[in-house]
């Protein structure tokens, strides 16, 4: 029974992120419980990423990125882009043991390097009870994704892909499965302009823990995850450390081709893992009084997906994010005429509300078309002395944008 359920479990993994067989398949002709005793299979999806902003300055930003928001600006000019950089084509390998456990081991890449360059996306293999290489964080939920254009996801997302070595189990119960992992640090506290001058980026010497618990019925799952991490910094001069963790929970419900999802998270120093403040360097911050804080965060989003009929489908996606620094000793507010920098006492608060609509067609077998609508604000507000003087600020701007596209696999 344990070696069925773990079976089953890789099978519908596989078909849920394919929805079908690949045209390049080849199959041995021996079994194993009926099924082949290996399978592996090339194949490509392709996908056609155009947008057109309405206004809001994300007219640079290929994903609809809220966290780019620049809320001093004022360009509004409208911009249209396509191309087809998101495509990814995957080598996908299955074997099965003698004794009937699985194997399995696939490499996955798109063309998100830069001007079309190829990206590694997964790399790994993964038996009945360890996953060893890149893929998604065990942070994260690695089943769940609106069925969306835009590529960036909603706020608060965790779709981070980390190399990390994974335990898999379950309880006496298979609906219950376990998963713990270590995965590769990720340094993201000195990247982002406002804080830069005072840090310097360091050598890490501590794995990232993670501990999930999902509960697996036909409906669906439900999912807690946890993370605890020690991150390493410099700051003039002095090498330290400090601490950070997160708590998650997310999950997905089916009906017939319907299907309600949701994931929320919070914790501290963790805004690496979550979607549209990761890579901004908002992990930690100096503080007045000479300290070093964990960036408190939260957020969450929710998505539901209605099927008018079995070819036309529709998505409704709203997500929310928020994080504050407290008694940060210097945040750089820019706007157009100049830097200003905000010193004692200083406090930040950010926010970013998101919400999106999209109309689906499936037009033929393999082939979707799809035409969508993106909508988001960022909310700054501070507080702090600016040049002995007090400032209480509090600026935002929205954006809007329509995706359009399609998306094709073979």
């Amino acid at each position: 029974m344990r070696n069925t359920f773990f079976l089953c479990l890789v099978l519908l993994i596989s078909i849920s992120s394919n929805g079908q067989e690949r045209f390049l398949t080849v199959t041995s002709k021996d079994s194993i419980d009926q099924l082949p005793r290996y399978r592996t299979s090339l194949g490509a999806n392709l996908k056609l990423n155009g947008y057109y902003d309405v206004y809001g300055g994300l007219q640079e930003s290929e994903t609809f990125n809220i966290g780019s928001i620049n809320v001093f600006g004022t360009d509004d000019t409208s911009s249209l882009n396509m191309d087809l950089y998101q495509s990814q084509i995957k080598w996908e390998t299955q074997y099965i043991l003698k004794n009937g456990d699985p194997v399995k081991a696939m490499v996955e890449v798109d063309f998100w390097g830069g001007n079309g360059h190829l990206r590694l996306r997964k790399a790994y293999v993964e038996t009945k009870h360890w996953q060893i290489g890149q893929n998604w964080n065990n942070f994260g939920d690695e089943e769940l994704w609106p069925n969306i254009l835009e590529w960036e996801g909603p706020p608060s997302g965790v779709w981070i892909r980390t190399p990390h070595i994974k335990y898999i189990n379950h309880f006496n119960n298979i609906n219950w499965v376990y998963e713990l992992s270590i995965a590769a640090p990720i340094t993201d506290y000195s990247r982002y302009g406002e804080l830069e001058p005072l840090v310097e980026d360091t050598y890490q010497n501590t794995p990232d823990i993670t501990a999930a618990l999902s509960y697996r019925k036909n409906w669906g799952h439900i999912r807690f995850v946890s993370l605890l991490r020690k991150v390493n910094y410099k700051l003039d001069g002095e090498f330290d450390d400090f601490v950070g963790y997160g708590f998650g929970l997310s999950g997905i419900y089916k009906k017939n081709l319907n299907s309600f999802q949701f994931q929320i998270t919070g914790g501290k120093g963790i805004a690496a893992y979550m979607t549209t403040i990761s890579g901004f360097g908002y992990d930690g911050y100096p503080t007045v009084d000479g300290g070093f804080n964990a960036t408190p965060a939260y957020g969450g989003w929710m998505s539901y997906e209605y099927f008018f009929s079995p070819k036309l489908h529709s998505n409704v996606v709203i997500g929310y994010t928020n994080f504050k620094l407290d008694n940060v000793k210097r945040f750089i507010l820019t706007d157009d005429s100049e830097n200003t920098d905000l010193y004692a006492e200083g406090q930040v608060n950010n926010t970013h509300y998101y919400v999106l609509f999209n109309v689906l067609y499936d037009a033929f077998e393999r082939m979707t078309f799809g035409l969508e609508l993106d909508y988001g604000v960022k909310e700054l507000e501070a507080k702090g002395f600016v040049n002995n003087q007090y400032l209480d600020i509090h600026e935002n701007r929205n954006a809007m944008r329509i995706s359009f596209g399609f998306m094709f696999y073979f």
